[in-house]
């Protein structure tokens, strides 16, 4: 215990924090990642994503082969950055599986040194706090019961983003800032959304009170972050009519059927368990991360529930996302105050039942290994990314699948010969990258799958590039040019 308080050097704490990390993930390392619940969409996306690549795509969105070579525009819409990096290490030669439990593991040691870099630069007991961190329930919930990779990530990138609003004003805080948001937004935009309004702005306004010069370069630093993340979030926000948005607001997905009151016995332990926990360990501290812990934890549980009906938070679904936030921000506060007496023997006590129901939904997801040839066979998307107008029988907020099987007889193919006039449907999913053209000449289309009306002759079906891909691209590289010009300058000062 006396290496986790006491300084023993940065390697040393480095090399127990990436032992810490191993340990963790071991049980994923000697039986795979296990039927967590999206466990499905982690090994289809990440095929996918290797797939794209094997194309030659730096950012796969097009996903061909799914609901039974529909296709699938699902990273038009989802984050890329965890699946992204599954995707390239399977492409790099790792089994799907492997390539899942490695980024797992990835995600987890990421996040680890990020809470280590921000406690160390406040001198509150960084290797302890680091290792609280990657072990906190609802972190490993994520990995282990959830399977909830792209918010797992967001654990990487809070502890960057407190450490950029610290360093502002200097030129180091904007460059931080700007990529740690980014870095954000790229992997998981409800996490984003609710650390936007929990966590960032109150500590932004907190320090802008006490020095008001960090709020130029903390502007600046937020439209970098946003330019940098264009590539993905213009297309994802602009979209949405293409696809079946309706099925991600159904009154399963909606916050307010998941406040404490209306949680499963299994849930409550879970989450009820881990917010009270952290609020008694947090709020002696009496700080402004007491605050962030307090406030966020109540409306994790739906005890603020007037904050839910703001349009845009309506849509992050699950209100006990949340304790992404309420875990960084209590380690955060523990770290600086230590609990003791009552509250610690308090917080201890009630943190045992969502750490042990973890365990236990763990070792279930764990002993279940999925199917994969089936799953890879079948390749049944996420049922919000079908065209928008495409029958969905049967599909609910806890049956996810989409029977597609009426379109298997459609012809598919980047062409097609037509023998006779009429009105031809094609097995591809409508989506604005793809026309049809004959001879050259572009031909108008219509409905949920691609339709058009033909005359004999041979018809193909082509890909063009959306105004939203160019300007999102545009203003991600333009970001990136400007990131790289503080930097440079940064570099020339320091010489």
């Amino acid at each position: 215990m006396r290496g986790l308080t006491q300084p023993i050097g940065t390697q040393g704490e480095l090399g127990l924090l990436a032992l810490a990390a191993v340990v963790l993930c071991a049980p994923g390392f000697l039986w795979g990642p296990g039927e967590s619940h999206s466990w499905l969409y982690n090994v289809l996306w990440t095929r996918q994503i290797a797939e794209g690549f094997a194309r030659g795509e730096l950012y796969p969105r097009w996903f061909p082969e799914s609901f039974s070579g529909l296709g699938s525009p699902t990273f038009y819409f989802y984050a890329p950055f965890a699946h992204w990096i599954a995707g390239g290490l399977e492409f790099l030669g790792l089994s799907t599986q492997r390539a899942v439990q490695l980024l797992s593991f990835g995600l987890l040691l990421g996040s680890g040194l990020a809470m280590y870099a921000w406690l160390r630069l406040r001198g509150t007991l960084p290797l302890l706090g680091a290792i609280l961190y990657m072990a906190a329930p609802y972190h490993l919930a994520d990995l282990y019961v959830r399977g909830a990779l792209a918010e797992a990530a967001g654990f990487v990138w809070l502890p960057l983003i407190a450490l950029g609003i610290e360093l502002l004003p200097r030129r180091k805080g904007v460059v931080v800032l700007a990529l740690a948001f980014a870095g954000l937004v790229l992997s998981h935009l409800p996490t984003a959304l609710l650390a936007c309004v929990f966590l960032i702005a109150p500590l932004a306004v907190w320090r802008a009170v006490k020095t008001p010069s960090i709020i130029a370069p903390g502007i600046a630093a937020a439209v970098l972050g946003a330019g940098l993340s264009a590539i993905y979030w213009l297309p994802a926000m602009t979209l949405q009519g293409h696809i079946s948005t309706d099925l991600l607001w159904s009154p399963y997905y909606q916050p307010a059927s998941w406040f404490v009151w209306r949680l499963s016995l299994l849930n409550l332990a879970l989450f009820a368990g881990a917010a009270l926990g952290w609020m008694l360990l947090a709020v002696p501290a009496r700080s402004v991360w007491s605050c962030v812990t307090l406030v966020a934890a109540l409306a994790a549980l739906g005890l603020i529930p007037f904050v839910w009906d703001l349009p845009l938070l309506a849509k992050a679904q699950f209100p006990w996302r949340l304790l992404v936030v309420v875990e960084f921000a209590a380690i955060t506060a523990i770290m600086a105050h230590p609990p003791k007496g009552l509250a610690l023997s308090a917080g201890r006590l009630v943190l045992v039942v969502p750490v042990a129901m973890m365990i236990a939904q763990a070792a279930v997801a764990l002993r279940a290994q999925p199917d994969l040839a089936t799953v890879l066979a079948i390749r049944n998307e996420a049922p919000e990314y079908l065209p928008n107008g495409l029958p969905a029988a049967g599909v609910s907020g806890t049956q996810r699948t989409a029977d597609v099987s009426a379109y298997d007889r459609l012809p598919r193919g980047d062409q097609i010969t037509v023998t006779a006039s009429g009105p031809v449907t094609l097995g591809r999913a409508a989506f604005p990258i793809w026309r049809v053209t004959r001879d050259g000449q572009e031909i108008p289309s219509r409905g949920s799958l691609i339709t058009f009306d033909a005359q004999p002759g041979l018809y193909r079906v082509e890909r063009r590039v959306l105004w939203q891909e160019r300007w999102g691209g545009a203003a991600s590289g333009g970001a990136a040019l400007v990131l790289l010009v503080l930097l440079g300058l940064g570099l020339r000062r320091r010489r």
